[in-house]
């Protein structure tokens, strides 16, 4: 379908489509005149997914699609039903609890509600308190629940009602999501904004400590096997120790109770090992954070009680190796060490600096994970000094065995790697079971860095620009259901289209003429002497498809169609009226017995079922009766009488279509009309006698499926089919 005519359906239709798009534009006008001003408040949310400043519990890539999807599921918990309960019960408690209500709907409509009627508007407000503090969603199918439900929509608290307008994005690639509010009040749309990410970050930490809980438990069933596993592997070692080697050893050299104590070292090591992998964990992942918050500014504390801190920590650090080394049994040592401890705690640095003011948070933090790394050192240096201990007791335990019994040293030292694999994976697992215990104490990354304000002024109404797209959009919009229906429309209206859905080559159109102004001898054959401009279209259109048929070379020529009602009779008739005006006699013969208006039109004689040659000459006096002058000269016609026949049915053995060149001698052109095909085989009977073959389709009907059958027999009679004619086209579509 040509752009040009597609313009041309839109632009004879242009008034309908300019009046749907006056009416969008004025039920627009009506739709927003009594919209109220709105006005936004914007929150800010840091998520510390890209920059991180907490404790990292995982080796985490920097993966940016991975960054997305953590980014979609905040907005996405952020926007749930569950955080915008949470909200809504905010509001709704505030505005019961209030002299001054963010809302105030009209109560005298609550009296027709059946629903609100009646309600305790205090027991309500404590059902509302005690669903926000348990984070528990109202529930419909209750009575008393759903009349709270139907309460927040007559506060406009609804879910629905918050959703259509709050806004929640990511600020283009950054770190930060922002929170848009817009409401009547703009007291109400900053409190949503502040309130939205206090909710938030309140259920996504219970749903975290949650989840760490889950995982705690899991890890610590784990971390007990683990256990259980190391302490089978000990026990082993000690039955075989007990077993097989102690009968072999010196009683001097080994003491009734020096087996149980190897077991001991070895479970105490076990233990020690696994304590220096997460605090060596710890210690590296605090000093990264201390590395991100930059170079420190020396505070300005007293010396002294820097001294007197690192004194008591070297001397706490001594006295504990000491404890270690005396088997940590010691209640004097002991007592000495807790001492130790709460001296330093009194004397550690404030780590308060004399700075400005907004460095105060950030030199407080560091200060606190300096005492923490200090503190995780200190444990640290004591694991070390134990795991030397027990591997001091235990070296000294091995000699004596490997010397006294040397045949037993390979067992004992495939006993040894199997301790060696079961410390391991208790280390791992009691490290992983750390880890959770760190992430269920710790924060959320979760900063509000913009707190919402109420707005000065409201937001602009774009009332213009509304009303705008309203009017623009009903004029695409009837446009484009103009096009759809013109693309869908399988009638040939247009010579393009009839040549896309035929395929059939076309000899010319003719345009529609209404004959009851005027009849078809005058529309012809009346020539105007004043128009030298040649204005009749359909005489000019008539000239065009005379000299397609006098340059065809065929002088017997049928005429036909697919279905009935396309204007062949008429059609016929104008084209042998211009053939006459060209000076050429035209006989026309009615050969459509099924319908013979062509012989009623011309009151001509129904001749043709009953003349037959035998035995005469077609020249005679008898021949020339049977035909029939139109009162236009050079035009003559041969009627039928009509019936429900064929040709072959209803003519005589030597009928007047075997003699038609006999009537070339007299005529120019002889022009037969047939029966449609697609009811009738007359036109493939009367086929044989004519020389050429043309198809007459009316542009205002359609090609279906048994148009497409004809079509094919058309194709079929390549020598003989000249073409079509598209009749009754519209005259604004004659050149499309």
């Amino acid at each position: 379908m040509e752009l040009i005519y597609i313009f041309r359906i839109l632009f004879r239709r242009k008034w309908i489509i300019l009046a749907v798009g006056f009416t969008a534009l004025v039920t627009s006008f009506f739709l927003t005149l009594n919209r109220k001003d709105l006005f936004k408040s914007q929150a800010q949310m840091s998520t510390g997914f890209t920059i991180s400043e907490e404790i990292k519990l995982s080796d985490d890539i920097f993966n940016l699609p991975q960054i997305d999807v953590k980014f979609n599921n905040v907005i996405e918990n952020i926007t749930s039903a569950k955080v915008l309960n949470l909200l809504s019960y905010r509001l709704i408690i505030r505005d019961l609890s209030s002299d001054a209500p963010f809302m105030k709907p009209d109560r005298s409509k609550w009296e027709k509600n059946e629903l609100l009627k009646g309600i305790n508007l205090e027991a309500a407000r404590k059902t509302f308190i005690g669903k926000y503090d348990s984070m528990q969603l109202l529930r419909s199918n209750l009575r008393p629940e759903k009349q709270l439900l139907e309460l927040l929509k007559e506060y406009d608290y609804d879910i629905e009602t918050i959703k259509k307008y709050l806004y929640v994005a990511r600020y283009q690639r950054t770190d930060y999501i922002n929170i848009y509010y817009r409401s009547e009040s703009p007291d109400l749309s900053a409190y949503v904004v502040n309130s939205l990410l206090k909710e938030f970050q309140r259920y996504y930490d219970a749903f975290r400590r949650e989840r760490s809980i889950e995982s705690m438990v899991a890890m610590d069933s784990i971390v007990k096997k683990r256990k259980a596993e190391l302490d089978e592997r000990i026990n082993t070692k000690g039955r075989y120790l007990a077993d097989s080697v102690v009968s072999t050893l010196d009683p001097n050299l080994v003491g009734a109770n020096k087996l149980s104590q190897i077991s001991m070292y070895e479970s105490g090591l076990a233990e020690e090992l696994s304590r220096v992998q997460s605090l060596n964990y710890q210690i590296e992942q605090i000093s990264l954070q201390l590395q991100s918050l930059g170079e420190s500014q020396q505070p300005k504390t007293e010396q002294g009680n820097n001294k007197e801190y690192f004194e008591l920590r070297k001397e706490y650090n001594d006295l504990y190796d000491r404890y270690v080394k005396s088997g940590g049994n010691d209640p004097v040592m002991k007592a000495k060490l807790d001492d130790l401890q709460r001296r330093m705690r009194l004397a550690a640095p404030s780590g308060t600096p004399n700075t400005d003011n907004g460095s105060n948070f950030v030199s407080a933090q560091r200060a606190t994970l300096t005492q923490t790394r200090i503190d995780l050192e200190g444990q640290l240096r004591s694991a070390n000094s134990k795991i030397s201990f027990y591997r001091s007791k235990l070296g000294e335990a091995g000699s004596i065995i490997s010397t006294a019994s040397p045949e037993k040293s390979g067992r004992l030292e495939q006993l040894d790697k199997e301790i060696e694999v079961a410390t391991l994976e208790y280390s791992n697992a009691k490290e992983r079971l750390t880890l959770a215990s760190n992430m269920e104490a710790g924060v959320s990354n979760f900063k509000q860095t913009l707190y919402g304000q109420p707005a000065l002024k409201p937001e602009p109404s774009k009332r213009l620009i509304v009303m705008a797209l309203a009017g623009f959009s009903g004029v695409v919009l009837a446009s484009l259901i103009f096009i759809f229906l013109a693309y869908i429309d399988q009638t040939i209206k247009t010579p393009l289209q009839f040549q896309r859905l035929t395929g059939l080559p076309l000899l010319g159109t003719i345009n529609f003429v209404n004959l009851k102004a005027a009849n078809l001898k005058e529309q012809v054959t009346q020539v105007e002497v004043g128009d030298v401009h040649r204005n009749n279209a359909f005489r000019e259109l008539l000239r065009k498809l005379r000299f397609e048929i006098e340059s065809s070379g065929k002088r017997v020529i049928l005429f036909t169609s697919t279905e009935p009602q396309q204007g062949k009779t008429t059609l016929l008739q104008a084209l042998a009226f211009s053939l006459s005006l060209s000076k050429k006699k035209v006989l026309l013969i009615d050969t459509n017995f099924c319908n013979n208006d062509l012989t009623v039109y011309n009151d001509a004689k129904p001749t043709l079922e009953e003349y037959s040659a035998v035995g005469l000459n077609i020249n005679s006096d008898t021949v020339r009766n049977l035909i029939t002058n139109t009162g236009v000269e050079n035009v003559d016609i041969i009627g039928c009488r009509g019936g429900d026949y064929t040709p072959t049915e209803i003519l005589p053995k030597d009928h007047l279509l075997n003699h038609l060149q006999e009537f070339l001698h007299t005529y120019d052109y002889i022009l037969m009309e047939g029966a449609p095909l697609n009811g009738f085989t007359d036109t493939k009977e009367l086929a044989q006698y004519s020389e050429g073959i043309v198809a007459i389709f009316s542009a205002t009907s359609e090609i279906k499926p048994a148009d497409k059958e004809s079509i094919k027999y058309f194709k079929t009679v390549k020598g003989k089919f000249l073409g079509a004619v598209l009749n009754k086209v519209d005259s604004k579509d004659i050149n499309l």
